[in-house]
This record gives C-alpha cells, structure tokens and sequence, in this order.
C-alpha cells in the first residue's frame, strides 16, 4: 500500500537545522552562502560529468546510431522527420539534430546534442533533489554524473540523455503545479520535448498522472475530484503532444510502422532488463543476480516509503516498483533490454540520493554508512566506465578500412541487414564500397570477406560458412563492444 501523502512538501532537515539558529536578518546571508557553495559544487560535478560523457562519445558509431542516418537518407526536408520515417528508432529530437549535423561529422559532434542533455540531466537531478537540501542535491548530482547508464546514454547520439533530463524536468514542474505554483505552459512544453527525445516518455506521463491521482484521491477521497483535478493538470500536456501523435499516426497509416527487432516477453528476459540496469546504476558486482538485485531496489523502496511517509516516496514506489510490474503483467516485448527501464532508473538513483543526503545530514554512524555506500557506488562505476572507455561500441571503421584496400570489394555477414548498414555507412565515409553476397548466393559468388557476429567467433582461427561448397575464410581482425550498445565482429578473409 502507498504511503499517505502530506498535503504540502517539508523543508529538508539541514535547512530546517540551519534556520533555527540564526535570527532572522541573518537567513539571507546563510542562504547566500550556502547557494554560493552549492553552485560551485553543481559546477565541478557538471564539469565531471561533461568529461566523463566526452570520453564516452568517442569511437564508432554503431548500429542504432548509423540506422538514423539510413533512416534519414531518402527525406528531402527536415518536417519529415515528424511524419514520413515511422520506425522506433526514429527518435525525433536527435534525428533533427543528426538531418542538420550530417553523416560526415564527426563522431564526437554527432554525439554533441546527447551530450549536453546528459549533462544537463545532471544539473536537473540536482534541481529536483534540492528540495531535500544541499547535501542530498550534491551526492544526487554525483551518482547522475558517474552512473554508468547515465554516462553510456548520455553519450549515445540516441533520444535517451533527453528521456532522462525531461523526466526529471517533469517531476520537478509536476510538483510545482501541484503547489499552484508553476506553469501549465511550461509542464506541457517539458511534457512534449521529452516525447520529441523518445516516446518512452509515455512511462513518464503513466508514472505522473498514477502519482498526481493518488495525491489528488488521497486528500479529497472523491474519484470525481481527482478525475477533474487530474484532468486539469494534465490538458494543456495532453494538448501538446497531441500534433505529434497525429502526425505519428497519420504517417504510420499511410507508410507503415516498423520496429527494428522484437524479441518476446519472459519472466527471464524482464529479470534481464530490469536487473541490468539497476546493476549498472549502482555499480554493484556480478556476483548479484539480477533477482536479487530487482529485490533489494524495490524492498529499499518500499522500506524509505514506510519510514519517510511524505508526497515524493508515493512517486517513487509507482515509479519503481509500480510501473516495471505493470510492464511485467502486460507481457511487453523487448524488456531484456535494459534501457527499457531508463525511466524507473531514473527514479531509483532519485532515491537513492535523497537516502545517501539523509545519510550525511544525520553525521555520526549514518554520515560513515553513506561515505561508505557511495564509495563503493563510484568504485563499481568506475571500474563499468573504463571497461566502456576501453572498449566503446565497437570498432567497425578500422575493419571496413581492412576489407576495401582498393576501394571495392565483397563480403558476407550472418546477419545482412544489420551489417549491411553498418559496412555501408563506414564505406561511404571513406569513399570506397563494399558489396554484400547474400547467405544463398556464397557458392556462386565467393566473397572476399566474411563478418561473424559474437564474440565467440573470436577463438575460431578458421572458418567454413557454407556446407554446400569450399569456402575456407581466415581470421584477420576481431574487436569487441561492451556495454549497453554495441556489436562484437570477427572478420574473416577467404583463402584461394
């Protein structure tokens, strides 16, 4: 059962503390101070984060980054983005970015605009975190600056840095309006850009009118009053996003609707997704199941819920408990990816910073306890952020740059499109062409080069891909991804 909510937010315990012991012509000074402080310390993680996100963004791109620039070719004007590419990797305030930057810049810029959300995501957490006191914004900074996911997506020239910082955006302008204090305008404008980012969004929308309901029907009791007050929050955002789904839906009536791969639902796959990214999050070690890890986060969750009792623990038990169960009812695809559960992650870092700032403000055993927790925090996302730094998302540019010397050749793959994609982008990048040999025509058309995928490929110094003819094909290069993103490959040269 979800806490009852108090009807108007408590000043964190530390501002509280503080303004008890001065009189009141000092407050403004000690506000003064403190907010000096605090924005210098904003700065140093912002520019943490920054770093950490450019290291990220150098490399290759891969697949779903070089599928937007497939998927932007044949347009003739930027508007159909909106309507005429109608795929889930369409994500629409990236590609926007990527018509106007152009596949021939470089990776680094190509990443830019995920950059700067990433970045800006960390100030944002800072920003919903504050509320709870200086402490609590600073270490939620942290853990945004240094998660890995965080990093790995807010590097990605994908939609997900802005799923993150307008997520966060819509919490903080929700509980405002929820005090009748902010903006309906500036709500829906928060509302729409995020689906502009990715239309993941909608997890967020489902997350906020759940928790603006169980506010409203929590202090009323009437379902009257909360539908018209629910209602009332909500239009002007509904209203926004509205253009954008009729130009979604238009578009998918008259050219289809397409998703790049889907894999079905299990109780296995969504421990996978879910799991994942809460390991990842937190930097915790292998040796955790990814049941184990899904029960500790939820339990944590529940636990603060009991023990705090305020509005915010009410968003974060729907958040992060709530809406992955309601995932898991309804049998969704694809949940074994783990970015499918960025929203809920987002939430749970949210919580884990305001248990961390509690933790410091307290002093004493429950100042060490918090030191320790995020040490240990930054150890395991550390260790994630080097293997990544070390790694990337592949090394795909260096093999076309093998297989096409003179600047022609052939190649097969195990799986034709995806590699297609990716050879094809690189090639053109370097002026050259490499021709795909479809799987059936190998024996008619020997190719010069073979792509497996997998990094087990990798122990194999020889190959034969086809039983209906000699083909016998060499290793010569492999490279590894890892991560989130990503492709191992193997390449193979034939032997005459």
């Amino acid at each position: 059962m979800l806490p009852k909510p108090r009807n108007a937010m408590v000043p964190a315990a530390d501002d509280l503390t503080v303004a008890a012991r001065i009189s009141p012509q000092d407050i403004d000074g000690v506000v003064q101070r403190w907010s000096a402080g605090s924005v210098l310390a904003m700065l140093v993680i912002a520019t943490a984060a920054l770093v950490l996100r450019l290291l990220g963004a150098r490399g290759d791109l891969w697949l779903d980054e070089i599928w937007t620039f497939a998927l932007l070719e044949p347009l003739t004007s930027i508007d159909q983005i909106f309507w005429r590419i109608n795929h889930d990797n369409n994500h629409f305030l990236n590609s926007a970015y990527l018509y106007l930057i152009g596949p021939n810049a470089s990776s680094l810029l190509q990443r830019g605009l995920s950059v700067a959300l990433g970045v800006g995501a960390v100030l944002a957490a800072g920003l919903v975190a504050a509320s709870r006191g200086w402490r609590t914004a600073i270490v939620t900074s942290v853990l945004f600056a240094t998660s890995y996911p965080m990093v790995h997506y807010g590097s990605e020239a994908r939609g997900y840095a802005g799923l993150v910082m307008f997520t966060l955006l819509s919490v903080l302008f929700l509980e405002r309006r929820l005090d009748n204090r902010g903006s309906a305008i500036g709500f829906a404008a928060i509302v729409l850009v995020g689906f502009l980012s990715h239309l993941t969004m909608a997890e967020t929308v489902v997350i906020l009118v759940a928790w603006a309901s169980w506010l409203a029907w929590s202090r009323t009791g009437s379902l009257a009053s909360t539908n018209l007050e629910v209602g009332l929050i909500f239009a002007p955002a509904f209203l926004a996003v509205l253009p954008l789904a009729a130009c979604v839906l238009l578009g998918s009536q008259v050219y289809g609707f397409q998703f790049g791969g889907v894999s079905s639902f299990s109780l296995q796959t969504f421990a996978q997704g879910y799991g994942g990214m809460i390991r990842y999050l937190f930097g915790l070690p292998s040796l955790m199941s990814d049941w184990i890890c899904i029960g500790t986060a939820c339990g944590l969750v529940l636990v603060s819920a009991c023990l705090w009792r305020d509005r915010r623990t009410s968003l974060y038990v729907i958040g992060t408990v709530g809406l992955p169960l309601l995932m898991a009812a309804a049998h969704l695809p694809n949940v074994g990816f783990p970015r499918y559960f960025l929203v809920s992650g987002t939430l749970l870092l949210l919580v884990v910073g305001e248990l961390l700032g509690r933790g410091f403000q307290a002093g004493g055993r429950g100042f060490l306890v918090s030191a320790a927790a995020l040490a240990a925090m930054l150890v395991g996302n550390t260790s994630s952020l080097l293997q990544f730094y070390e790694h990337g998302r592949g090394s795909y540019s260096r093999m076309v740059d093998q297989m096409t010397p003179n600047g022609d050749s052939t190649y097969a793959s195990g799986h034709d499109l995806r590699t297609g994609i990716v050879v094809d982008y690189f090639a053109g990048r370097l002026g050259r062409q490499a021709s795909l040999v479809p799987a059936d025509k190998m024996c008619s058309q020997p190719p010069d080069w073979l792509i497996l995928e997998g990094g087990a490929h990798e122990q194999f110094q020889y190959v034969q891909p086809s039983s209906s003819c000699v083909l016998a094909f060499e290793r010569t290069d492999a490279a590894t991804a890892w991560g989130f993103s990503g492709i191992d490959w193997t390449l193979y040269r034939r032997r005459d």
